[in-house]
């Protein structure tokens, strides 16, 4: 089974170096760790502290194993992907480009990333025992529900954008894979948030359990906690239902035009 690789450099330096088939990641005053590179879907960077050799970043691109660049506040900046063609079909790639001729794209996004937000918060509530009819199903509610209010709420919030951001980057990444780059994307939806609004629903189920994460959290180091988050992220193996979304607004798309 393929696994993401974060490296987050927020306690100290890491040197990111190829050592044949794996990335050899070296830190001060510790052991180097191997990564083979066979075994890797992504990797993900948090913050400028990660230093690369080209080698290192070369060989990424040449496995097939996409970059994802994570700003500070858990924002995605960058998503870097190989020149070689994806792996998976490019019917989501022809139905953009299709539907982006017609009149009315953008509101058909709109109201695919809707549902989809709308779809998420109905799991989620059915997850967490509370009837749907009793709850307010606007997101910002929702998250004020999971998450909590106030100054108490402020390490929740702040780990909620960096899971945000971490849906985003993989969305952005599923996107790729089936043709559908950033430049591409932006030129055909006039710059449309597709993976940030997609990226919010997908990890809207993991809002619960996050809250209660970072209660539990609430003394400990907020490198600790983001560590805590990112695990709650991997853990969950959200790539299917990835896949599931995108091949949902590929028949969504097909059916417009």
């Amino acid at each position: 089974m393929l696994e993401a690789l974060h490296l987050d450099a927020a306690e100290r330096p890491v040197a990111v170096l190829l050592e044949g088939p794996a990335l050899r990641l070296r830190r001060p005053g510790i052991a180097d760790v191997f990564a083979p590179l066979p075994r890797l879907s992504r990797v993900v960077v948090h913050g400028p502290r990660v230093q690369w050799r080209t080698e290192a970043l070369m060989a990424c691109a040449e496995a097939g194993v996409p970059v994802l660049l994570m700003g500070g506040r858990g924002d995605l900046l960058a998503v870097l992907l190989p020149v070689a063609p994806p792996a998976m079909r490019r019917d989501l790639a022809a139905a953009l480009d299709t539907a982006a001729t017609l009149p009315g794209f953008r509101g058909w996004l709109e109201d695919f990333c809707r549902a989809e937000q709308r779809r998420a918060a109905l799991a989620t509530l059915r997850t967490e025992r509370i009837a749907p009819a009793r709850a307010d199903l606007r997101p910002a509610f929702l998250r004020a529900l999971w998450l909590g209010e106030g100054p108490p709420a402020a390490r929740a919030q702040a780990l909620w954008g960096l899971l945000r951001g971490l849906g985003e980057g993989l969305v952005a990444e599923g996107l790729a894979r089936q043709g559908v780059g950033a430049q591409f994307l932006a030129r055909r939806s006039g710059a449309f948030p597709l993976p940030a609004l997609l990226g919010e629903a997908l990890v809207t189920p993991l809002c619960p359990a996050l809250g209660r994460l970072a209660r539990d959290h609430a003394g400990a180091p907020e490198a600790a906690a983001r560590r805590a988050a990112i695990r709650l992220f991997e853990q969950a193996g959200l790539e299917p239902e990835r896949d599931r979304i995108l091949a949902r607004l590929a028949v969504r798309l097909a059916a417009e035009t």
